[in-house]
């Protein structure tokens, strides 16, 4: 008899390599919006964007082992659930917290 915990192992780093694409495309969404938001901090599409894309990561990354993963995603979804501009700050904010998720997920590709 297999391993239990071996067998759910091996799936859910299988369903890791088939989400990671998925998961790149959340975060390149979070950079564009934080891009868009740069440039205009009110942009409503932009911000709804973001919003989304933190939203999911936030509800998945803690499903593969990145808690902190989970966290960062929230924090930004936290920034963008506002519907004040963005000041400069928060901008910057963001940029920080998609470059840590960044390495993140990247920690997780090794």
């Amino acid at each position: 008899m297999s391993d239990p915990s071996g067998v759910i192992a091996a799936r859910l780093a299988e369903l890791w390599r088939q989400t990671l694409p998925i998961t790149l495309e959340r975060v390149a969404a979070l950079q564009a919006a934080c891009e868009a938001l740069g440039r205009n901090p009110a942009d409503p599409r932009a911000r709804s964007a973001g919003r989304e894309a933190a939203h999911k990561l936030s509800g998945s990354l803690g499903i593969f082992g990145l808690p902190r993963g989970t966290e960062l995603a929230a924090k930004l979804e936290e920034i963008l659930k506002s519907t004040d501009p963005l000041s400069r700050q928060a901008t910057m904010a963001m940029g920080g917290l998609i470059e840590d998720l960044e390495a993140v997920i990247a920690s997780k590709q090794m």
